[in-house]
C-alpha cells in the first residue's frame, strides 16, 4: 500500500504530541490511584474516582485513540489524512477540557469549570469526527468498507456519548435530566465503552491484527454480523434501560453483543491459524492477553444484571471490577502492546524511510527497549491481580499495591515512549 512507505511531514509532530499527553495522563492516573486507594472500597460515583476514570477514559484511552487514529485509518482506508490544523486545534481544546474536567471532579466543584470543561471536550471530539469523516470522502472508491464503517459509526457514538456527559455535567448543577443521575451515568458509560471504544478498536484491530500476523485468511462476512449485532444491542440496550431501568429483558438484550464478541474471536481465532508470522513478538503477545482480560469482563455481565435486578449490594463491587477490567485491564494492555507495533515504524519510516533499500537499516522493533516491555508486563500483571482484589475485597492495601505497580508500568511505558520519539539515525545493521 502506498500509505506504507509515504507520510505526510505534517503527521507525526501530530502523532507524537498525542501520545506523549497520552502516557503523561497514565503516569498521572498511578499517582493519583494512589491517593485515592481508601476510596475504592466506597460506591463508585465518588468524586476521586469520577476524577481518575475520566483522566483514564478521556487522557489515557481516547487521547491515544486519537493520535493512534490520525496514523492508522490513512493507512487502512488507503487515502491521506484530510488536513492537520484541524487536529491541532482539536488537541488544544480536548487537552485544556480535561485538566480542567479532572480538577473539577476532583474536588467537585460543578461550576463554570466543570462546565466549560465538558464543553471543551466534546469540542475536541467534534473535530476529531469531522477529521475522520473528512479523511473518508477522499476515498476514490466511494463504497465503505466494513472497517470504515465501524470507525465512523464509532464516532457518531463518541459525539453522543460527550454530549450525554456534558448534560450530566449540567445536571450536577441545575437537576433537568428527567430520570435518576445514575441512571444517565450508566448509559454514559456503556455508550463510551461498547459504542466508542469497542466499535472503533474491532474496526481498526480487525485490518490491524491480520495485517502483523500475516494472516491468510480473513473472514469479512464475519464482521457484518459483529457490526450489527453490537451495535443492535447497544441500541436496545440504551432505549429499554432509560425506559426501564436493568430487568430482566437486559438479559436477553446482552445476548446480542455477547454473540458479536464470539463472532470476532471466532474471526481472530482463524487470523491467528492462517497466520503465516508464527513466532509473536512482545507486543503482539500483550494484544492476545488483552483479549482475554475483555472476555473475563464480560462473563461477570451477567451477574451484574442479576445483582440490578435483584437490588443486592454486590452490583456496587461487581460493576467497578467489570469497568477496572474494561478500561485499566482490555484497553490498557492492548495500548501497551499496540503502541510498540505501530509507533515505531512511524518514526522509522520518518528517519529511515527516504533510504530504505540504498542503506542497512535497523528494524521497527530496534527502537524501543525490550527489557523495559517485559519489566511493564510484570508490573501490569501485578497491577490486575491487586486490582482484582481490592475490586472484591473492598480494602485499600491491595488499592496501594495497585498504585505502585501501575505508576511502574507507566513510567516504564513513558520512558520507552520517549526512547523510541528521540531516536537518532544509525546505520550498519545487517
Amino acid at each position: 500500500m502506498n500509505m506504507i512507505t509515504k507520510q505526510h511531514p505534517e503527521l507525526y509532530p501530530i502523532v507524537r504530541a498525542h501520545y506523549l499527553a497520552s502516557a503523561v495522563c497514565f503516569v498521572l492516573i498511578g499517582v493519583l490511584f494512589f491517593f485515592a486507594s481508601a476510596d475504592f472500597a466506597g460506591h463508585y460515583f465518588q468524586p476521586k474516582l469520577l476524577a481518575i476514570t475520566h483522566l483514564a477514559a478521556l487522557g489515557w484511552v481516547t487521547m491515544v485513540i486519537f493520535g493512534a487514529a490520525y496514523q492508522l485509518v490513512p493507512v487502512i482506508l488507503e487515502t491521506g489524512l484530510s488536513g492537520y490544523r484541524l487536529p491541532w486545534l482539536s488537541f488544544v481544546a480536548f487537552l485544556s477540557g480535561l485538566v480542567l474536567l479532572v480538577c473539577s471532579f476532583w474536588r467537585f466543584e460543578p461550576g463554570l469549570c466543570m462546565q466549560g470543561g465538558a464543553l471543551l471536550l466534546l469540542t475536541g471530539m467534534l473535530g476529531f469526527t469531522i477529521v475522520i469523516f473528512l479523511t473518508g470522502k477522499r476515498l476514490k472508491n466511494k463504497k465503505e468498507n466494513i472497517h470504515q464503517e465501524m470507525i465512523n459509526t464509532s464516532c457518531i457514538w463518541l459525539l453522543a456519548t460527550g454530549i450525554l456527559g456534558v448534560l450530566l455535567v449540567f445536571n450536577l448543577r441545575y437537576a433537568f435530566l428527567p430520570q435518576d443521575h445514575l441512571q444517565f451515568l450508566r448509559l454514559h458509560a456503556h455508550m463510551g465503552m461498547g459504542g466508542w471504544f469497542l466499535l472503533l478498536v474491532i474496526g481498526v484491530s480487525s485490518k490491524l491484527v491480520p495485517m502483523f500476523l500475516v494472516s491468510r485468511k480473513q473472514n469479512l462476512q464475519l464482521l457484518d454480523w459483529v457490526y450489527y449485532l453490537l451495535n443492535g444491542g447497544l441500541l436496545a440496550f440504551v432505549i429499554d434501560t432509560y425506559l426501564e431501568g436493568i430487568n430482566n429483558r437486559t438479559y436477553l438484550i446482552a445476548l446480542l453483543p455477547a454473540a458479536a464478541f464470539i463472532i470476532y474471536f471466532i474471526y481472530l481465532i482463524q487470523c491467528y491459524r492462517s497466520r503465516m508470522k508464527r513466532k509473536l513478538d512482545l507486543p503482539m503477545m500483550y494484544t492476545v492477553l488483552s483479549f482475554i482480560l475483555l472476555l473475563a469482563a464480560l462473563l461477570i455481565q451477567p451477574l451484574i444484571i442479576n445483582a440490578h435486578v435483584q437490588n443486592t449490594t454486590q452490583g456496587i463491587a461487581l460493576t467497578k471490577l467489570y469497568g477496572l477490567l474494561v478500561l485499566m485491564g482490555w484497553l490498557s494492555l492492548l495500548i501497551l502492546g499496540q503502541a510498540f507495533k505501530t509507533l515505531p515504524f512511524l518514526v522509522w519510516l520518518k528517519i529511515y524511510g527516504p533510504g530504505t533499500g540504498k542503506e542497512p537499516t535497523p528494524l521497527p522493533s530496534d527502537l524501543y527497549s525490550q527489557k523495559l516491555l517485559i519489566i511493564q508486563g510484570i508490573a501490569f500483571t501485578g497491577f490486575i491481580l491487586s486490582m482484582i482484589t481490592m475490586a472484591l475485597s473492598g480494602l485499600a492495601t491491595p488499592a496501594r499495591i495497585a498504585s505502585g505497580c501501575l505508576l511502574l508500568t507507566a513510567l516504564c511505558y513513558l520512558l520507552n515512549l520517549t526512547r523510541v520519539l528521540t531516536h537518532k539515525k544509525t546505520t550498519g545493521h545487517a
